[in-house]
């Protein structure tokens, strides 16, 4: 269970108790058999008790009105699942609706220089995701096309998967995919070899990554 669900379950038995404690505070107060201060006194606290208990109701209700999260929100219960029932294949299902908002094609988002804008609409925090995505695609499936999609890139579309990928701190990546680039005439097998070599680090980079940024999204 998530921090954030346990704080709304706190305040929900707390918002239960608080009235609960009204109604006997309340019923004390109308039997009570002494003097008229004592009377008035329970009854007062009785009301403040009531008040205390509408303020954690609201309380809890404010905790369950989340903001719909990109990987977490299931549309079915229309409220974000636990981080920790998030899978890979949902991450790349997502990342393929993003990327559509892009380009009709994966192989236009390489060869259209989409990433070449200076003025690219797109938050931060998709960007590595995003530089992840495109090669994770290129290695998990693995033929010519693809691999000329690489080739045909411009420069500074592969410049900004580099980059991206520097802000996640992959330094090294974002070198050797540099490198590939720059390589006259591109050499399509070194390209593959390194890529498909690195296809289960790169889906368990996009996983971390998500995953450790998931407030971002």
């Amino acid at each position: 269970m998530d921090q954030q669900k346990k704080v709304r379950m706190i305040v929900g038995i707390a918002s239960i108790v608080a009235a609960v404690l009204f109604v006997v505070l309340l019923i004390v107060g109308i039997v009570y058999d002494g003097s008229t201060l004592a009377k008035v006194l329970l009854i007062i606290i009785s009301v403040l008790v009531l008040a205390l208990a509408a303020e954690l109701a609201y309380l809890f209700m404010l905790f369950g009105d989340t903001k719909p999260n990109y990987f977490l929100f299931n549309s079915k219960s229309n409220r974000n699942i636990s981080v920790q029932k998030l899978t890979f294949q949902t991450i790349n299902v997502r990342m393929n609706r993003y990327l559509a908002a892009y380009a009709p094609s994966e192989g236009k988002i390489w060869t259209d220089r989409v990433f070449d804008n200076p003025y690219l609409e797109m938050d931060d925090a998709f960007k590595p995701l995003v530089a992840y995505k495109l090669l994770f695609d290129l290695a998990e499936r693995d033929f010519d096309a693809g691999w000329k999609c690489f080739d045909m890139a411009s420069d500074d579309t592969v410049e900004f998967l580099a980059s991206a990928l520097e802000m996640n701190n992959d330094n090294e990546m974002a070198k050797n995919i540099r490198q590939l680039k720059l390589s006259k005439p591109t050499n399509l097998k070194y390209v593959r070899d390194y890529l498909v070599g690195n296809r289960r680090y790169l889906q368990n980079k996009m996983y971390k990554y998500t995953v450790d940024n998931i407030d971002r999204f």
